[in-house]
C-alpha cells in the first residue's frame, strides 16, 4: 500500500487542477459566446425597431400633414361643410363624395375616410351619404364631438361602415373640420397594412416585431392574421431585445427572438461541445494518468533505495516511518542539506581565518614568507597569488580623518562600507590583470600584496591600480583614503622590507596631505631637521608673551620652513608639542588675568589640535585662529592699561638703542620719568618679561641675523649689539641659543 501512495498523491494532485481548469474554461465558453449572440442580437433588433418606428411615423405623418393640407385648399371638401342653398347641396355632397375617392385613390395606406356635418348630422363617404342614427361609427363620432384634448392617432379598435357589418382592425385620426359647429373628418389606416409594412421591414423568421400602444395593447405585427374580434392581442411569446417609443404617436415598437429560435440553437450548440469537451476531459485524465505513472518510477526507485538503506543505518539517518516515498526523500535531503549547510559555513570561517593568517605572516615574517614561497604553494594560492613572476610589492591605504569616519558610521556600517572596499579593488586589479589580494591590518589601514609580471616597470600596474581605487572612493563615497606603496622586491621574503616601507611612507601624509597616493619619489626630497626649529618656536613664544605682533609672522615663516621641508607626523607631533610647551611656560610669567585667558579657554583647545587634524595645513590652520584670538584679548587688557602707550614707546626706545653699552633698567627709565622699580614692575606685567631679559632678548635677535646675513667677526657683531666685551657676548649668546656665536654660523645653511 506505501508503494503506491506517493503515486496516487502525484495523481490527486493534479487531477482536481485539470477537471476544474476544463470544466471553468467549457463554462466561460459558453458564457462568452451566449453574451455575443446576446449583444449582436440585441443591437440588430435596436436598429431594426428603430428603422420600422421612424418609417411608421413618417407614413402616418405624411398622411396627417396631407390631409390637413386637403381640408385647407379643397374647395369640395370644405363646400360640404358650408351653408348652402338646398337646391346646390346634393351637387355639392357628390363632388366632395368624389373628392374623397380620389384621395383614397392617391394615398394607398388610407383604408376609408368620412366627413360628419354637424349641422343636419350626416357622414359623408366615399360611397354613401347617411345619417348620423344609421351609421355604424356613430359612437366614435359621439366621443370625438365633445372630446377637448387636441386629437391624435387613436389606439386599434374595429371599424365598420354600417351597424350589422363585419368591422375592420383600424387605427383613425380625427380632424376638426369647422370650428364654429364641430363638424369633424375622420381618416381610418389599417392595421393589416402596418402589419404589411412590419413584415416587409423584418423577413427573419427568429425574430418578432410588435406596434403597441401606451397600454401595451398590440396594434400590428408581423403575423398575417389578426384575432377574431381584433381586441386583445398578446405580444407574441419570446425575449424582448429593444423596445422604442414614437414621441409622435405615443406607440411602442418592441422586438425580440423567439423563444425558439437562436436560444434552441445555442443550446444544441453548447450540449455538443458540453460533449466534445467532456471527451477532451476523459482523454486528458487518461493522458494525466500514463505521464504521472511514468515520471514516478525514478522516484519510486530512489524511495526504495533510502528507505532500504534507512532500515541499514537506522541510527545515522533517523528516519521514522513514514506513509510514502515523498516523505522518505524529505527526511533524507533535509539532513543532507544541514550537514552540507554546517560544512560549508565552518569552511568559509576557516577559509577567512586562513586567508589572514597567511596575509598578515606574509608581511610580517620574512622567514614564513621564505617558507611559503618555496613550499605552500597552496597558501599563495588561497590569497589568488600564484607562481611568482616579476616579483612582489606591499601597499598600504589608510582611511582619512578615520575619528570622524568612526563617529559617522555605526560598527555594522563601517563594515559594509570596508567590503565595498575590498571588492571594489578586487574588480580594479582584475579588470588591469594583476594579481593581488587584500586585509584590513587595523581598524582604518587596508594592506596590499601584489604578484608583479615581468616587465620593465612592473609596480607601474600597482601604482595603477591604487590610484583608481583611490578615485573612485573620492567620487563615489562620502569620505577619502591616503595611499602608500611600498619597494618593488624579487622574493616574497623582502614583502616585510615592503611593508615597512609603505608604514613609513604613510607617516608622511601629515606633510604630503591627504587622498593621495604617496610612491618613494615623494619622500626622496631632504627632510626637515628638528633641531633649527627649536629656536624659532622659543622666539615664537616669546614675541607672543610679550606682546609683540611679529609672533604672527615668525609662526607664518615657521609654518612656511616645515611645509617646504618632509616631516613625519611623529616629528610634527613633536613640534607642536615643543611649541604647546614653550606657550604654556611663557603664559606662566605673565599676570593672573592673562593666565585666566589662556588656561581657561585656549590652552585647552590648543592640546587637541593634533588630534583633530590629519594634515600640517588643518593643524596651522587651527593653532592660527586660536592664537590670534587669545592675543586679541590680552592686546584688549594691555591697551587698557594706563601706561601702556608709554610702554609701547618704551619698545620702540629699546629696539632704536639696542646696540648701546649704556643702555639700561635706571637710564631708560630716567629718560621717561619713572621710578626705576616701579618702572621694572609695570614692564613686567605689561610684557610678561624683565627688562634686562628683554632687551637680552633683542640684542640676540639681532645677532642671530648678523650672524646668518654677515661676515662680520664675532668682535664686531658683539659691539653692534651692545657688549663692549666678547666673552660676555657668547656667555649671553650660547644661554640664549645653547649655541656659541660660532657654531651657529657653522651650522646655519644659509649663512655667509
Amino acid at each position: 500500500m506505501r508503494k503506491k501512495s506517493g503515486f496516487q498523491r502525484l495523481l490527486l494532485s493534479y487531477l482536481p487542477v485539470f477537471f476544474v481548469i476544463s470544466l471553468t474554461l467549457l463554462l466561460l465558453a459558453y458564457l462568452s459566446l451566449s453574451e455575443m449572440s446576446q449583444r449582436s442580437a440585441s443591437k440588430a433588433n435596436m436598429l431594426l425597431s428603430h428603422n420600422i418606428s421612424q418609417t411608421i411615423d413618417d407614413a402616418l405623418r405624411s398622411l396627417d400633414e396631407w390631409i390637413g393640407n386637403e381640408m385647407r385648399g379643397n374647395d369640395a371638401i370644405k363646400s360640404f361643410f358650408l351653408p348652402v342653398p338646398a337646391s346646390d347641396r346634393q351637387q355639392t355632397d357628390y363632388e366632395a363624395a368624389a373628392a374623397l375617392n380620389e384621395m383614397m385613390r392617391k394615398h394607398p395606406i388610407l383604408h376609408s375616410i368620412y366627413l360628419y356635418r354637424t349641422s343636419d348630422a350626416k357622414v359623408l363617404t366615399p360611397s354613401s351619404l347617411v345619417p348620423l342614427d344609421q351609421f355604424g361609427d356613430k359612437q366614435f363620432i359621439g366621443a370625438n364631438i365633445s372630446a377637448l384634448t387636441p386629437f391624435r392617432w387613436e389606439t386599434k379598435r374595429t371599424y365598420a361602415e354600417l351597424p350589422d357589418s363585419k368591422g375592420v382592425p383600424v387605427v383613425s385620426l380625427v380632424k376638426i373640420a369647422g370650428f364654429s359647429d364641430r363638424s369633424l373628418l375622420v381618416i381610418h389606416v389599417s392595421t393589416e397594412s402596418l402589419s404589411d409594412m412590419i413584415a416587409k421591414m423584418s423577413e427573419s423568421k427568429l425574430n418578432f416585431v410588435e406596434l403597441v400602444d401606451g397600454g401595451g395593447k398590440l396594434i400590428a405585427s408581423k403575423r398575417l392574421a389578426d384575432a377574431e374580434d381584433g381586441k386583445g392581442e398578446t405580444p407574441d411569446p419570446g425575449k424582448e431585445l429593444s423596445f422604442v417609443r414614437s414621441e409622435y404617436t405615443g406607440w411602442s415598437v418592441r422586438s425580440g427572438i423567439y423563444n425558439s429560435s437562436i436560444l434552441d440553437w445555442v443550446s444544441s450548440l453548447f450540449y455538443v461541445w458540453i460533449s466534445f469537451g467532456f471527451a477532451v476531459i476523459v482523454l486528458g485524465a487518461v493522458w494525466l494518468f500514463y505521464v504521472t505513472r511514468r515520471n514516478f518510477r525514478p522516484i519510486e526507485s530512489v524511495a526504495s533505495r533510502i528507505e532500504a538503506f534507512a532500515r541499514q543505518k537506522s541510527e545515522r539517518l533517523r528516519l521514522e516511518e513514514k506513509t510514502d516515498e515523498f516523505k522518505y526523500i524529505e527526511a533524507a535531503i533535509e539532513q543532507l542539506l544541514d550537514q552540507h549547510s554546517l560544512m560549508q559555513v565552518q569552511n568559509e570561517e576557516n577559509i577567512v581565518y586562513r586567508k589572514r593568517h597567511v596575509f598578515l605572516h606574509l608581511l610580517e615574517d620574512e622567514d614564513y614568507a621564505g617558507r611559503a614561497e618555496r613550499t605552500a604553494q597552496s597558501e599563495l594560492a588561497l590569497l589568488g597569488l600564484g607562481a611568482p613572476t616579476g616579483g612582489a610589492m606591499a601597499a598600504l591605504i589608510e582611511i582619512d580623518q578615520f575619528h570622524e569616519f568612526a563617529g559617522k558610521y555605526d560598527r555594522r556600517d563601517q563594515q559594509l562600507l570596508k567590503q565595498v572596499l575590498g571588492n571594489v579593488a578586487k574588480e580594479i586589479a582584475e579588470s588591469a590583470s594583476v594579481r593581488h589580494c587584500s586585509e584590513w591590518v587595523s581598524p582604518h589601514q587596508m594592506g596590499f600584496i601584489f604578484r608583479l609580471s615581468e616587465s620593465d616597470k612592473p609596480e607601474s600596474a600597482a601604482v595603477e591600480v591604487l590610484e583608481k581605487l583611490r578615485a573612485w572612493i573620492e567620487m563615489n563615497l562620502s569620505f577619502t583614503v591616503t595611499a602608500s606603496i611600498g619597494s618593488c622586491c624579487e622574493e616574497l621574503t623582502g614583502l616585510p622590507d615592503s611593508y615597512r616601507k609603505a608604514q613609513q611612507m604613510l607617516g608622511y601624509k601629515s606633510s604630503l596631505g591627504t587622498n593621495r597616493l604617496i610612491v618613494p619619489a615623494d619622500v626622496a626630497q631632504p627632510h626637515g631637521e628638528m633641531f633649527k626649529r627649536l629656536q624659532d618656536i622659543r622666539l615664537i613664544c616669546q614675541a607672543f608673551r610679550s606682546g609683540d605682533p611679529d609672533w604672527a609672522e615668525r609662526l607664518n615663516e615657521l609654518y612656511r620652513s616645515v611645509r617646504e621641508a618632509l616631516f613625519t607626523r611623529d616629528d610634527l607631533f613633536h613640534l607642536f608639542n615643543m611649541l604647546t610647551v614653550h606657550l604654556h611656560r611663557e603664559m606662566m610669567e605673565l599676570p593672573g588675568e592673562f593666565q585666566d585667558i589662556w588656561y581657561k579657554g585656549f590652552g585647552r583647545r590648543l592640546d587637541g589640535v593634533m588630534e583633530r587634524h590629519e594634515t600640517l595645513d588643518d593643524m596651522y590652520a587651527e593653532l592660527d585662529a586660536l592664537l590670534h584670538e587669545a592675543y586679541r584679548q590680552m592686546k584688549a587688557i594691555r591697551e587698557a592699561r594706563s601706561a601702556h602707550q608709554t610702554l609701547q614707546n618704551v619698545k620702540a626706545y629699546i629696539d632704536e638703542r639696542y646696540g648701546d653699552p649704556e643702555l639700561s633698567l635706571a637710564q631708560v627709565s630716567g629718560e621717561f620719568g619713572y621710578n626705576a622699580s616701579y618702572f621694572s614692575r609695570v614692564f613686567k606685567e605689561s610684557f610678561g618679561v624683565k627688562f634686562l631679559d628683554y632687551v637680552t632678548q633683542i640684542r640676540m635677535d639681532k645677532a642671530v641675523e648678523l650672524l646668518r646675513e654677515t661676515s662680520a667677526p664675532v668682535q664686531d657683531i658683539a659691539e653692534m649689539v651692545g657688549y663692549m666685551n666678547a666673552l660676555s657676548f657668547i656667555r649671553a649668546f650660547k644661554k640664549h641659543t645653547g649655541t656659541t656665536p660660532g657654531n651657529f654660523r657653522k651650522e646655519s645653511p644659509d649663512a655667509l
